[in-house]
């Protein structure tokens, strides 16, 4: 008996061991249950609100003429499909007047009525406002709902938003390429008067200055040719438009700045210390000459299109974008005419190239005190994940607003036509979203034309990851207002190259030097890793 009840005491215990296994298991496999619904839960975050009124604003574009009849901001079939395949029903959307950003953000941060979500291309407007602390950092709302926007992002786009390591915008990369080559402004001229006159693109300074004085002297429309026109009067800025030359000089791309930074022997420098001397001695000899329209400095692109397309002007620097619209007002005059874009001249020391595509094509800010933030997300979100509704938001609907004819998209004009106004619902572009668009815009000829002319935004631009510090908030506009006065005057003459000397004296008297320390002290502590990191030759 004791026997079998050994036997039946080892098996209970067996029994016992295997039960308390397997309950140590479950327990455990419910503990890890916990831990995974918890974590999904943090991941999730909180429930979204469908039914939210979500704001969101976007700048106008000069390409827009209107709406389809019946149509308007709020209620057309671009927004109706977005609201209906995103689930999010109660969306404003707001058409912005480009030029007048700033002032309507300025206006909207000091009364606290916000929109949820802007979207904006203007790198000072997210420079500016992530400066005064009014941005929401994106990172919780990205990682909890953005599974797609962080698909699209590059390290270097979420680089150029980041301060002291959060993220203040969602970055929409570049998009812009043909044939590989990035596409931007270039150097444009009439191609058939360089064929009439011989000349062959320029590839020096001193060969531009040849260019430019054959285009007057020979005056090969007739009429007192204008070898080069620009519009400084746009924003007051008397450096606008001649990337041409400035390029040259190390200075595309940078001469907006209250300081154009430049990197120089692993410093951060004023490029002003460096080039504006000589590139304005080279200026004030072009203008002098009449090898620059003399009335450039009062000059609106209303002015520079008329110029080019009525056949008055030899070159101008001038986007991909641009010689469709010239080239249809030439044709009525001269059928002979021909515009093409020409490789980058080159400065001494083998400066050339216009700046880089900014890591950063568009932002979208979000203000600080946003209401529905993690719905914004949510909706820009959705709407990259359903590629149907990107196909329709940006080309329309097939057989109505297009065919496809031999793999490509043609427009059936006029119902293309009318719905241009779609791309103030285009959330995001992508290269394969805009090349079509392009195609559809007639841009194709021109965007050959820039790739043929090679590499040309090859300059590397560190002020586009450089945060806008106090200094210049408080001093910037002064200083580019004191820069772009005496910069005038010197151009055309009214003050000597010697007043350059004053000038200086003036900017550091208003925060110049301010301005450079607290960027430096940046570049020292952030800017410098930066650098290195991107700056690829």
């Amino acid at each position: 008996m004791r026997k079998t009840l050994n036997k039946w005491s080892t098996t209970t215990l067996l029994v016992a061991l295997a039960a308390s296994v397997s309950l140590a298991g479950c327990s455990n496999e419910a503990a890890q249950e916990a831990k995974e619904t918890k974590e999904a839960a943090a991941t999730q975050g909180p429930k979204l609100n469908k039914a939210a009124k979500i704001r969101i604003a976007v700048p106008d574009n000069a390409g827009v003429k209107g709406y389809e009849q019946g149509a308007s901001a709020n209620d057309n079939q671009f927004l109706n499909m977005i609201k209906e395949k995103t689930g999010y029903t109660n969306i404003e959307w707001n058409v912005i007047p480009a030029a007048n950003q700033l002032d309507t953000y300025n206006l909207m941060f000091a009364s606290g009525d916000v929109y949820d979500l802007i979207y904006t291309n203007d790198l000072n407007i997210f420079k500016r406002f992530s400066a005064q602390g009014a941005l929401l950092p994106v990172d919780e709302a990205i990682k909890q709902y953005g599974s797609e926007v962080n698909k699209l992002v590059t390290e270097n786009a979420w680089t150029a938003v980041s301060l002291e390591g959060k993220k203040y915008a969602i970055p929409v990369p570049p998009f812009q390429k043909f044939e590989n080559v990035d596409l931007g402004s270039g150097f444009l001229a009439r191609q058939d008067w360089m064929d009439k006159l011989g000349l062959k693109a320029p590839k020096n300074l001193d060969e531009l200055y040849t260019f430019l004085k054959t285009m007057k002297d020979k005056d090969p429309n007739g009429k007192g040719t204008i070898p080069y026109v620009a519009a400084a009067g746009n924003n007051g800025n008397p450096l606008d438009g001649l990337d041409v030359i400035t390029a040259a000089f190390g200075m595309s791309g940078i001469n907006n700045l209250a300081v154009p930074f430049i990197v120089k022997d692993g410093k951060l420098v004023d490029a002003q210390d460096v080039n504006l001397k000589e590139l304005l001695t080279y200026l004030n000899k072009l203008y002098k000459e009449g090898l620059i329209d003399n009335e450039y400095l009062f000059n609106k692109t209303q002015q520079v299109t008329e110029k080019m397309s009525s056949g008055k002007a030899a070159a101008v620097f001038a986007g991909y974008w641009d010689p469709a619209t010239y080239q249809a007002g030439l044709s009525k005059t001269d059928a002979n005419a021909k515009l093409g874009f020409l490789p980058t001249v080159e400065g001494k020391d083998g400066q050339k190239g216009y700046t880089m595509p900014a890591p950063v094509s568009n932002f979208y800010i979000i203000p600080k005190s946003s209401k529905n933030v993690n719905e914004a997300v949510d909706l820009l979100n959705t709407y990259l994940k359903d590629k149907d509704l990107q196909k329709f938001v940006n080309f329309g609907k097939e057989g109505v607003h297009y065919d496809m004819v031999n793999g490509a998209l043609s427009p059936k004009k006029p119902a293309y036509d009318q719905i241009i106004y779609k791309l103030y619902y285009r959330m995001w572009n992508t290269p394969d979203i805009w090349l079509p668009n392009a195609l559809l815009g007639g841009y194709e000829p021109a965007m050959k034309s820039f790739a043929q002319a090679g590499a040309q935004l090859t300059a590397f631009n560190i002020n586009q990851y450089r945060p806008q510090t106090d200094a210049e908030l408080a001093k910037g506009r002064a200083l580019i207002d004191l820069r772009n006065e005496y910069v005038a005057k010197i151009i055309n003459g009214a003050l000597p190259l010697t007043a350059l000397d004053e000038y200086f004296k003036k900017a550091d008297a208003a925060g110049r030097q301010d301005v450079i320390k607290a960027s430096q002290d940046w570049f020292s502590k952030d800017g410098k890793a930066i650098y290195d990191k991107l700056n690829k030759k």
